[in-house]
């Protein structure tokens, strides 16, 4: 794709289709190619919309109730409303949008009402960022064939082909990192990752954990730190500027069983955070197997959330970039096990681009 401007679909159930795409908006942006995010929810009907949160709450609650919920993913057709669907397609006809990167097969069915009013050719590409079907796309199966599917972990290539992230940074060279271990449970904070944080916290290691609700939060240890979304910001709603942005995020500290909130600069303190740990441990989901690989990150994996992050884990392990949580315990949460993932990590990175790098570029623009 050679393009001055690239339309991102997006969605905000899942912020592993979405923090990917603000990365390669600001990326790219930051290059000279005008960027314009759309988030899926908000073609929904106000009601559909207003359900995801207490859905978000029950699986956090309860991971075997995410993983029935996740078999029983549909085509969301009937959430749209369909006269913001019209309305938006209207607006890409009228300003001649041509170019997309979609990161959820769900936004399929009103690419192909696209493809029908569109007055040129279309070039949309589907940023597929797991190692095999998400639920997404699997419901889609009869139409994206029809699209140029750009997989970053493609089991047939043994090997990442490239990564996504907001800049070019090179890793921080192991040595150097703090020795923290970042534990968080994806953008819906379900899985296992609970219980190993206790687990770790009595073996002594440092500790950055994600929480998603701020009650989560431990007395201070000294070596424990919270961090956590700002529960005012949802991914579907736009800033001051009527832009789509990262997500604030804040530190929680919490002293005597008081809480104290101390909001983070800007998201690149977060990005910051996670190039200097040791590790990551999380369900294996495509968008922390992106984090793994941009930012150097050795993986270890809890238990998967569904098929596809099976698979992920699968393939993460076969690269020599992630180890299952149980393993790495049996092998007594080994520091050396993890300073090999880096060094596979590092090597596969000197090897590779950015998908911005690789596939878009800015019309009379030399960055590429």
């Amino acid at each position: 794709m050679n393009s001055s401007s690239v339309t991102l679909l997006a969605s905000g159930n899942s912020l592993g289709a979405y923090i990917p795409a603000m990365h390669l908006h600001t990326y790219l942006q930051d290059r000279g190619v005008r960027t314009e995010v759309h988030v899926l929810e908000n073609l929904y009907h106000e009601e559909i919309r207003c359900k995801i949160n207490s859905t978000k709450k029950a699986f956090h609650a309860d991971f075997s109730v995410a993983l029935m919920g996740h078999k029983l993913a549909k085509p969301v057709d009937s959430s749209l409303d369909e006269e913001v669907v019209q309305r938006l397609l209207d607006t890409w006809v009228c300003d001649g949008v041509t170019s997309f990167a979609v990161f959820t097969g769900f936004w399929l069915p009103v690419l192909e009402r696209y493809k029908t009013m569109a007055q040129t050719p279309l070039d949309i590409q589907l940023i597929r960022l797991d190692a095999c079907d998400t639920p997404s796309f699997k419901v889609h199966k009869s139409l994206y064939p029809d699209y140029d599917n750009v997989w970053l972990y493609e089991p047939s290539r043994f090997s990442p082909d490239s990564y996504i992230a907001s800049d070019e940074r090179g890793l921080l060279p192991y040595p150097q990192r703090t020795g923290r271990i970042l534990i968080h449970g994806g953008g819906w904070g379900i899985g296992t990752y609970a219980a190993t944080i206790s687990e770790l916290r009595q073996l002594g290691y440092l500790l950055d954990v994600i929480v998603y609700d701020p009650s989560e939060v431990e007395e201070n240890d000294g070596s424990t730190r919270y961090f956590g979304t700002d529960a005012s910001w949802s991914p579907w709603s736009r800033n001051a500027q009527g832009q789509h942005s990262f997500p604030p995020m804040n530190q929680y500290v919490r002293e005597n069983s008081i809480l104290r909130t101390v909001p983070l600069r800007d998201y690149s303190v977060y990005t910051d955070l996670m190039r200097n740990c040791a590790a990551i441990i999380s369900k294996p989901g495509g968008a922390t197997l992106n984090d793994s690989l941009s930012y150097g990150i050795p993986f270890v994996m809890l238990e998967p959330f569904g098929d596809h992050e099976l698979q992920n884990s699968n393939y993460w392990e076969s690269c020599g970039f992630g180890i299952r949580f149980a393993e790495w315990k049996a092998l007594d949460y080994s520091e050396q096990h993890l300073e090999e993932m880096y060094r596979r990590l590092l090597k596969q990175r000197s090897k590779i681009n950015h998908l911005g790098r690789k596939t878009y570029a800015a019309e009379n623009s030399s960055y590429v």
